[in-house]
């Protein structure tokens, strides 16, 4: 049962990404549906599974992935 759970949570947080940074219908249109991917696939497996939420806060975390020199915050 945990290892479905985890398998729906994964696709709902490919579609929340997406849903977000998909160059022709995001919200902030920044990347490919295969870079979004890709980038999901390295946020993944690079963390404990324990630790990712699949929240806003791990969908940043990827867009940093996707954007690594983009900064929200003017220095």
């Amino acid at each position: 049962m945990y290892n479905q759970n985890l398998s729906i949570n994964i696709q709902r947080f490919y579609s929340y990404c997406n849903e977000f940074y998909n160059d022709r219908f995001g919200i902030y249109p920044i990347a490919t549906e295969i870079e979004i991917i890709r980038a999901v696939d390295k946020y993944i497996y690079s963390h404990n599974l324990r630790d990712i939420e699949f929240d806003s806060i791990d969908r940043e975390r990827v867009r940093k992935i996707l954007q690594p020199n983009h900064d929200f915050f003017i220095k």
